[in-house]
C-alpha cells in the first residue's frame, strides 16, 4: 500500500508528539523530586504541587504582638479584660527549649527557641490578667526570637517575640543530616562503590567481548549461549545463594560483594560484542601483532580506543545501576559507617517521631546529581553506541 504525501506531515507530527510525551514522562518524576525537596513534610502531605512551597529558600519573620479580647466583647469565662495583662512562658527551659543569644545589632541578650524535632513539648506564651486567667496564647516556633521574660507586663500591641521560619531547604537539609546521619559519608562509599565496580566491570566485560569475538576456540559458541541464557534470567533468582554463599566465605559487610560480581556482567558483555562485530577489522589486529605487539598491549592501546563509544554508554547504565541499588546493600551491610546513600534515606523512615518527607526527597535529589553530572559527561557516546551497537551480526 503506497502512503501519499498528504499523510506524511500527519504521521511525522504524532511520532513527534509520541516522542515528547515519552520525554516528559522520564522529566516529570525527577520535576516532583525536585520540587517536594523544597517542600515541608506537612506541606508534602497536603498533597502535590507544581511550584517550590512557601518558605522554599529563604526564611520568613512574624512578629507577634499582645492582643486579646477588647472590653465589651464575648470573652467566655474571663471574668476581667484589662488593658495590661502579664507574659507567661509554657515548656520553655534554658538549656533545654532556651538558649541566650547576643543580639549584635541591639547588643542586646535575647532568648531564641532551640525546640528539638523530636521534642514532644509545645513551647508557647500566654498573656494573663491578674486572677491568673489566660486572655491569650501564642504558639512558638523553632527559632522564634523572645523580645520579653517571663513574668514582665505588657500593653495591648506590645511586640512578645519575631517567630522566624527557616527556609524548606534549609529545614529539610538539618532533617537530612541530624539525628547521626552522615549523609557526606554515605555520598562517599556509594561514590567508591559505584565508580569502582563500573571500571571494574566495563574493562573485563569488553575483554571478555573481544575474547569471544576475536579468537576461534572449541567451545566459543557454548560459552557465547551460556551468557545470552545468564542475561535472561531475573538476578533475585540467585540472590538468597548469593547472600549464603557471602556469608560463608565471610564477606558480609563488605564492599567487595557488591563491586567484584558486576565483572561478569552478561549484558555488557552482549552489547560490546555486538559493537566490535559492527566495526572491528580483524586484519588491524593482525597488524598489531606483525608489529610484535603483545595481546593484551592490542587490546588495551588499539581496540578499547576504538570501542569508546560503546564502553561509555555501558559506564552510564553500570553507574547508575549501582549508584541507585539499594537491595543487596542492605542484606549485605551491616555497620552504619558503611551505609550507601539510598540506605542513609532510607533511614530516615525508621524514625520513632515521625518520617521527614522532606529529608527524603532533599536526599534522593542530592543523590541524583552525580548521576546527571556522570550522564552529561558521558551522554555524547550514547546515541553512536546504541546505533552501532545495535547492528547484527
Amino acid at each position: 500500500m503506497s502512503i501519499s504525501r498528504s499523510d506524511t506531515p500527519v504521521k511525522r507530527y504524532i511520532i513527534h508528539g509520541f516522542m515528547i510525551t515519552l520525554g516528559l514522562l522520564a522529566i516529570v518524576p525527577l520535576y516532583v523530586v525536585l520540587i517536594n525537596a523544597t517542600r515541608t513534610t506537612e506541606q508534602i502531605n497536603t498533597g502535590l504541587s507544581v511550584i517550590p512551597g512557601a518558605n522554599a529558600f529563604w526564611p520568613s519573620t512574624k512578629e507577634l504582638t499582645a492582643n486579646w479580647a477588647m472590653p465589651g466583647f464575648e470573652t467566655g469565662n474571663i471574668t476581667e479584660v484589662p488593658d495590661e495583662a502579664v507574659v507567661r512562658f509554657h515548656d520553655l527551659i534554658m538549656g533545654g527549649t532556651l538558649k541566650e543569644d547576643l543580639n549584635k545589632k541591639t547588643k542586646q541578650s535575647e532568648m531564641r527557641v532551640v525546640k528539638s524535632l523530636t521534642e514532644n513539648r509545645q513551647p508557647r506564651i500566654t498573656v494573663v490578667n491578674s486572677l491568673g486567667e489566660t486572655l491569650a496564647t501564642f504558639h512558638l516556633t523553632n527559632n522564634a526570637v523572645l523580645k520579653v521574660k517571663n513574668g514582665d507586663r505588657v500593653r495591648r500591641g506590645d511586640m512578645l517575640a519575631s517567630t522566624i521560619t527557616p527556609a524548606n531547604v534549609a529545614h529539610n537539609w538539618r532533617a537530612l543530616t541530624g539525628r547521626g546521619f552522615q549523609i557526606w559519608q554515605g555520598f562517599s562509599n556509594s561514590a567508591f562503590i559505584s565508580i569502582t565496580a563500573t571500571i571494574l566491570s566495563v574493562y573485563f566485560s569488553a575483554l571478555t567481548a573481544y575474547g569471544l569475538h576475536v579468537y576461534r576456540f572449541r567451545g566459543r559458541l557454548v560459552i557465547w549461549g551460556i551468557i545470552l541464557v545468564i542475561m535472561m534470567l531475573p538476578g533475585s533468582l540467585a540472590f538468597i545463594g548469593f547472600y549464603q554463599f557471602m556469608a560463608r566465605i565471610k564477606l558480609t559487610d563488605t564492599y567487595l560483594p557488591l563491586i567484584l560480581p558486576g565483572i561478569a556482567a552478561a549484558a555488557t558483555v552482549l552489547f560490546i560484542r555486538q559493537y566490535m562485530v559492527s566495526i572491528l577489522n580483524k586484519d588491524l589486529i593482525d597488524a598489531a601483532r606483525i608489529d610484535g605487539a603483545g595481546e593484551f598491549l592490542t587490546f588495551n592501546f588499539i581496540i578499547l580506543p576504538m570501542i569508546v563509544p560503546a564502553l561509555a554508554a555501558q559506564s552510564i547504565f553500570t553507574f547508575v545501576g549501582s549508584w541507585n541499588n539499594f537491595l543487596t546493600p542492605t542484606v549485605i551491610i551491616s555497620t552504619q559507617s558503611k551505609y550507601t546513600l539510598p540506605m542513609l534515606i532510607q533511614a530516615l523512615r525508621g524514625d520513632i517521631y515521625r518520617t521527614e518527607f522532606g529529608g527524603i526527597y532533599l536526599g534522593i535529589a542530592i543523590s541524583l546529581i552525580p548521576i546527571i553530572i556522570f550522564y552529561s559527561f558521558m551522554s555524547r557516546f550514547i546515541i553512536s553506541g546504541l546505533t552501532m551497537g545495535g547492528i547484527k551480526e
